[in-house]
């Protein structure tokens, strides 16, 4: 399988937009008349998943979102939803609202919130998807995209350390996702309770050859992080099962802490290409897990529940890898 990329849609994937809604349930009738803003996840040259964004003034309407049926449990919703919200960011959107019948669970996930369907603005009730296309039982969910979280990310990033015990492959390609998805709201670091000393060159390979940068990704100890006047950490996140055993230095800043085990690419052995695709399929699992966790709103979420909402990313990835 190849590597899973975003893109805008063009005139000439109306077809396979058309095709994939229909599959899924959603309506179509208005997307000449309404013509939404799509965002594409692709397989190739295979549309597996859709979501669009319908401006009205400095709000927008999030609709058409679905992945196709055998590509669920992959991340691929929460992405599109993130690209979406970034694009929005960029428009100058303040908030986004939506209609749901059965996804009401998976949006709460990417930080929406339930609202009374009449609370929205006139233009957004306006819409045939308002009117005519969803019905009176759908649930209205909005997410603002300003306030106490925006207030955060002007402040400082969310500091973010994940441990493995070579600090070789899958922390390193944590890491570097982080960083890279994290758009100056996160910080991503790793470390090995008995690194390593270098980086895999196939974790090198995959970060290149999916545009990610690798300048500076080196493996090192986790002592580094826990010397006194160290730098405070919000998060520790432990990839494999032996550094989550093991006796763990003091972090400063009492950062939350979640184990996100899943298997080691670099311990696959066999055939150069076995190999690639296990580090792949490390690069896709963690994928996920950062870009869902990137969706939380840290900032309106107490320690409790924001930690049962990290070990339930680890949780339900690993039965989605098993």
């Amino acid at each position: 399988m190849s590597a899973i990329t975003l893109r805008t849609a063009t005139e000439q994937d109306a077809s396979a937009i058309r095709g994939l809604l229909q599959r899924e349930g959603l309506p179509t009738s208005d997307l000449d008349s309404a013509r939404p803003d799509f965002v594409l996840a692709c397989d190739g040259a295979d549309v597996i998943g859709t979501g669009a964004l319908q401006p009205f003034g400095d709000t927008a309407l999030v609709r058409s979102v679905a992945v196709s049926a055998d590509r669920r449990g992959l991340g691929i919703g929460g992405r599109i939803v993130r690209e979406l919200e970034q694009r929005a960011q960029q428009m100058g959107i303040r908030d986004l609202v939506l209609l749901t019948q059965t996804a009401t669970g998976f949006f709460e996930h990417q930080g929406y919130r339930i609202i009374p369907r009449e609370s929205v603005g006139a233009p957004v009730q306006q819409s045939d998807e308002f009117r005519l296309l969803c019905p009176a039982t759908a649930t209205c969910m909005s997410k603002s995209l300003t306030g106490a979280q925006a207030s955060h990310i002007a402040d400082k990033p969310y500091k973010v350390l994940v441990l493995c015990t070579g600090n070789s492959a899958r922390s390193i390609l944590a890491e570097a996702l982080i960083n890279h998805l994290g758009a100056g709201r996160f910080r991503g670091f790793s470390a090995g309770s008995h690194p390593k000393g270098a980086v895999h060159p196939l974790a090198l390979d995959l970060l290149k050859e999916m545009g990610l940068p690798t300048q500076g990704l080196r493996s090192k100890s986790w002592d580094e992080f826990a010397p006194p006047g160290a730098a405070s950490l919000d998060f520790v996140f432990t990839v494999c099962d032996n550094a989550a055993g093991e006796a763990c230095p003091y972090w400063p800043g009492q950062p939350i802490k979640a184990h996100w085990g899943l298997p080691d690419p670099a311990a696959v052995e066999g055939s150069d290409a076995d190999r690639r695709r296990a580090f792949r399929a490390a690069f896709q699992a963690l994928e996920s897990r950062v870009r869902m966790f990137m969706s939380l709103p840290i900032a309106s979420l107490d320690r409790s529940e924001l930690q049962q909402r990290l070990k339930a990313i680890g949780t339900a990835s690993s039965e989605s890898n098993a």
